[in-house]
């Protein structure tokens, strides 16, 4: 069993590398040159790239970082209590694509859950996925609930064999009515158990669940013992005081802080360039102004602002996102963005584009900008590093995403309660915030060292 669940993940991860660095390229070029665009990379954008994979720890850091965060992008497939498909009867149903749809269609209303009744169980929920799977395997464990449901009747019937005294109360009259109301429906439920049986063993019934069958909002509370428990053969890495796995939040937690760092960076970085570009383009009295105005804006104590506003307002994710970017994301970059363009706008290329009559946005944006990338490229790795540990703090202080959402914060928040007992469950998110930080770190390394013109300018 282990050693499938290996096989599995190897191709998995196998199948991640080749579909982020193969097919995803593959198919932005092929699109972009579709579309009327030149594809083909400058030849010193080239020059450097090469130098990149020459880097080989920020090199192989990119490959593992990039891989691990577009295959977090389709983690229902992957870690899941839904599966990919099931199938009762003529009835088919894919609740793994419906959940990852509902997430990336989130402006939509969310699709109906699969119920208990349509695909052979009792009650009026949602299915249990892993119990359909067990039943798929030994259709006999319809017997063992269809014997507590006759045994149930059976109390029923003995209850209703003594008649209600003449002089009975209308509340021990209609506990009676109650009582015989019941037996019909009992009757119901165990027709349904004899009929899922015989749909189950004529093997009319099929389902594929994702190779970790558990989710990060799973409260697993018929496992033996309290929890936390600790980490098993079921649960690779245990479950936290309410029941939920722990490697499911974590790789979903992965996920969380990726997307939201770069969100944050590439809106930060999209009003920086912009800033930054206007006050290095015009400088005089609009450059002064600016900046007067951005150290007015960058002395506003940021983490404190975000638990002021976090203490009154439950942020959700996008507001999350707009509250970082607008309070610190963008002011950085400015400063840097500002000094590439006063160095290049005195250029030769730049006074013969205005010679040619070009506007001053394409001055900007199509001229300048493309020669001022340097900083950009070299300090987004650090930019994301800055604010997965943003994120992070927030939510260990209670003040990040809303409640149940699957964080790295309220790991180790857990991880602190439980420490001297429990203390994989700080760890494991502790290894992984520092890895993802350090492979982060090392491409940010190898990208300066890649981009640095001095390494090109030298006589070998």
């Amino acid at each position: 069993m282990i050693v499938l669940k290996l096989v599995e993940t190897a191709v998995l991860l196998t199948a991640g590398h080749l579909f982020t660095h193969r097919a995803l390229p593959s198919l932005y070029v092929k699109t972009g040159a579709a579309l009327g665009f030149d594809m083909k990379l400058a030849p010193h954008w080239e020059k450097r790239i090469k130098r990149f994979k020459t880097i080989k720890r920020g090199y192989y850091s990119f490959l593992i970082i990039t891989t691990l965060f577009v295959m977090s992008l389709f983690l229902e497939f992957m870690v899941n209590n839904k599966p990919l498909f099931i199938r009762y009867g003529s009835k088919v149903s894919f609740p793994a694509v419906a959940e990852w749809t509902d997430q990336l269609l989130f402006f939509k209303a969310p699709r109906p859950m699969n119920m208990k009744a349509d695909f052979g169980q009792i009650g009026d929920d949602e299915v249990d996925y892993r119990l359909f799977a067990a039943a798929r395997k030994d259709p006999s464990l319809f017997d063992s609930q269809a014997k507590a449901l006759e045994a149930e009747i059976g109390e029923i019937r003995r209850q209703l064999a003594v008649k209600p005294a003449p002089r009975a109360t209308p509340e021990e009259l209609q506990d009676y009515r109650d009582l015989q109301e019941i037996v019909p429906d009992i009757e119901a439920e165990l027709k349904a158990l004899a009929e899922a049986k015989s749909m189950f063993a004529a093997g009319k019934a099929a389902i594929l669940m994702p190779v970790y069958p558990y989710s990060p909002r799973e409260h697993l509370l018929d496992m033996p013992g309290r929890p936390p428990h600790r980490p098993g053969n079921d649960h690779l890495l245990g479950t936290d005081d309410s029941g939920t796995d722990v490697f499911a939040q974590l790789v979903y937690g992965f996920r969380t802080s990726m997307s939201f760092a770069l969100i944050v960076s590439i809106l930060g970085y999209l009003i920086g360039i912009v800033v930054g570009g206007v006050m290095g383009y015009f400088g005089g009295w609009t450059d002064i102004l600016l900046q007067r105005f951005i150290e007015i804006w960058a002395s506003i104590p940021f983490l404190f602002m975000l638990i002021i506003i976090a203490s009154m307002v439950q942020p959700t994710f996008l507001l999350l996102v707009s509250l970082i970017v607008l309070l610190q994301g963008w002011v950085g970059i400015s400063y840097y963005i500002r000094g590439e363009f006063y160095r290049e706008k005195s250029r030769d290329y730049v006074h013969a584009a205005v010679a040619m009559g070009a506007s001053e946005w394409s001055v900007m944006m199509k001229h300048i900008l493309p020669n001022s990338l340097v900083p950009l490229v070299t300090f987004a790795p650090f930019s994301i590093v800055g604010t997965i540990g943003s994120l992070v703090s927030l939510d260990f202080l209670g003040f990040g995403l809303p409640v149940g959402t699957p964080s790295w914060g309220v790991l180790l928040d857990q991880g602190m309660k439980y420490l001297k007992y429990y203390p994989h469950l700080i760890l494991t998110p502790s290894i992984a915030l520092a890895v993802t930080l350090f492979m982060v770190v090392m491409v940010g390394e190898a990208v300066r060292e890649a981009f640095d013109p001095k390494v090109f300018s030298r006589l070998r």
